[in-house]
C-alpha cells in the first residue's frame, strides 16, 4: 500500500517566514495558531529564531473554549482587557511581523452560537485593537496568513477520503498553491508577482474608476445573476503582489496569493449581485447570498443559508458598504482544481471578491499617510469588520469605466483579457 503523503514542514516554515513575512534580523514575531497547528508551529519558531528573531509569541487559538465562552459569558460586561490591548500597541509600536494561521480543528464549532452574541464580541475586541488592525491593513509592519491542514477540514473538502488521506491530498493542494511543489519556489513567486503586479499597473495606466460586473447567467428571477457597478475612490490604486512596509520590507500578506485589488468608494455602488462560494461572517457560514445596493449601501438580500447571520452582521457600523473589490482570473489554480475550500484565504483566491466593511488605505493615491478624517472625506469606508464575499464566475465579464468614459474589457469568461495579463 501507498505510503501517505508526508510533507516538508521544514520547508514550508522556511518559506512563510522568509517569502511570506520576510522576518529581519531583530525583529519580534506573533504567530495565531490553533492547538492542531502545534507541529508547524514549533518549526516556525525554531526557524524565526534562526533567522535573529528577538522574540516570537504564539497566540494559541481553541475554537471550543471560544465557543463555550461566547455561549456562557455575560456579554455586557465581557471586555478585553488591558493587557491584551497594551500588548497590541506594543507590537505596533516595535512593528512586530505577524504570521496567522488557518485551518480549523472544529469547523462547526460556532453553529449553534447565537449570531448576535458573535457580533457582540466582534465588536468589542475590533474596538479595543483597532489601532493594531489599522496598522496592519496599512502595512506599517509585515503580516501574513498561510494555512494547516486539520482532519475535520480536510475531510470536509475531501469528504470521500479517509481521515490520513484528505489530509494529504489538503497538503498537497496547499503546497502546490503556495508554489512549495515547484523546483524554486522564489522563483515561481516572483513571476506571479510579476503578472499581479502588471495586471494592476494596467489598471492604473487606463485610469480605471469603476468596475462593472455582469454575469449573463440567469438566475432565479430570471435576470443576469449579477449586474453590479461598483465606482472606485478618485484616487485609485490597484495593488496585486507582495506589499510593503513603509521602509521597504517586502512582504506576501496572503499565502497563497490570485488576487488583485482596489478601494471602492462607499457611496458608488449600484446593483444587484450573486454569490457563488460560501462566506463566514462572524464565523457563521453564509452560502447563496443575493445583494442589491443603493447609492454605495445595501439596501435588500437574501440568502439561501445563514440569513440570520447577515441580519446580525448588518448591524455592524460599516457593514453594508464596500471596502474592498477584488478581481482573480479563473486560471487560478485554486478555481483549476474545483473545489470549494471554506476558507477565505483559498476561496477568495479562487474567484472575484468583494468585501464589506473597512477599507484598505494603500488602495488610494497618499492613503497610507492619511488621517481616517480624510480618508473618510475620500470615501474610503470605515467599519468594525471586514469580511470576504466571492461572486466570480467562469461567466463573468468585467469591464472597467476610465477616468475620461472610456469602457475597456477587464475579463471575459472568467479570465483576464490579454491586455491585462501580458
Amino acid at each position: 500500500m501507498k505510503a501517505p503523503y508526508q510533507p516538508n514542514l521544514q520547508n514550508y516554515a522556511a518559506l512563510l517566514l522568509n517569502t511570506g513575512i520576510n522576518l529581519q534580523p531583530n525583529q519580534s514575531l506573533v504567530i495565531r495558531a490553533e492547538l492542531a497547528h502545534a507541529e508547524l508551529v514549533r518549526l516556525l519558531v525554531a526557524e524565526a529564531y534562526t533567522l535573529g528573531a528577538a522574540y516570537v509569541h504564539v497566540d494559541w487559538v481553541d475554537s471550543l473554549a471560544q465557543r463555550a465562552m461566547l455561549l456562557n459569558a455575560d456579554l455586557e460586561q465581557w471586555k478585553l482587557p488591558d493587557y491584551e490591548i497594551q500588548r497590541h500597541r506594543q507590537m505596533v509600536d516595535e512593528q512586530w511581523a505577524r504570521l496567522a494561521l488557518v485551518g480549523p480543528e472544529f469547523p462547526y464549532a460556532y453553529d449553534d452560537v447565537p449570531p448576535e452574541r458573535t457580533r457582540t464580541v466582534a465588536v468589542k475586541r475590533s474596538r479595543a485593537v483597532k489601532f493594531y488592525t489599522e496598522a496592519v491593513m496599512a502595512n506599517q509592519q509585515q503580516w501574513c496568513v498561510a494555512a494547516v491542514p486539520t482532519p475535520a477540514w480536510a475531510q470536509r473538502v475531501y469528504p470521500d477520503l479517509a481521515a490520513d488521506e484528505a489530509v494529504a491530498a489538503l497538503w498537497q493542494d496547499i503546497l502546490r498553491f503556495v508554489r512549495a511543489d515547484q523546483a524554486d519556489p522564489v522563483a515561481a513567486w516572483d513571476e506571479l508577482n510579476r503578472m499581479l503586479k502588471g495586471a494592476a499597473d494596467y489598471l492604473r495606466g487606463e485610469r480605471v474608476r469603476a468596475v462593472h460586473l455582469f454575469d449573463p447567467t440567469l438566475g432565479p428571477d430570471g435576470k443576469a445573476s449579477t449586474d453590479l457597478m461598483i465606482g472606485l475612490t478618485d484616487r485609485p490604486l490597484w495593488i496585486g503582489g507582495a506589499a510593503a512596509t513603509p521602509a521597504g520590507v517586502a512582504f506576501q500578506p496572503n499565502m497563497p496569493t490570485e488576487e488583485i485589488f482596489c478601494t471602492p468608494h462607499n457611496q458608488r455602488t449600484q446593483g444587484y449581485v450573486r454569490t457563488s462560494r460560501p462566506s463566514y461572517p462572524m464565523q457563521n457560514e453564509v452560502d447563496g447570498a443575493y445583494f442589491r445596493f443603493e447609492q454605495g449601501e445595501v439596501v435588500e438580500f437574501h440568502a439561501n443559508s445563514g440569513e440570520e447571520v447577515l441580519t446580525q452582521f448588518f448591524t455592524i457600523d460599516g457593514a453594508k458598504r464596500l471596502g474592498e473589490i477584488a478581481l482573480v482570473d479563473s486560471r487560478s489554480p485554486i478555481f483549476q482544481s474545483g473545489r470549494v475550500y471554506y476558507e477565505i484565504l483559498f476561496d477568495e483566491n479562487a474567484a472575484c471578491h468583494f468585501a464589506f466593511g473597512e477599507a484598505y488605505p494603500e488602495c488610494v493615491e497618499g492613503g497610507g499617510a492619511m488621517s481616517r478624517e480624510e480618508l473618510a472625506v475620500l470615501g474610503v469606508n470605515q467599519a468594525e469588520t471586514h469580511v470576504d464575499f466571492m461572486v466570480g464566475t467562469p461567466t463573468m465579464e468585467v469591464a472597467g469605466i476610465t477616468e475620461d468614459g472610456r469602457r475597456i474589457a477587464i475579463m471575459r469568461a472568467g479570465r483576464f483579457v490579454d491586455e491585462v495579463r501580458s
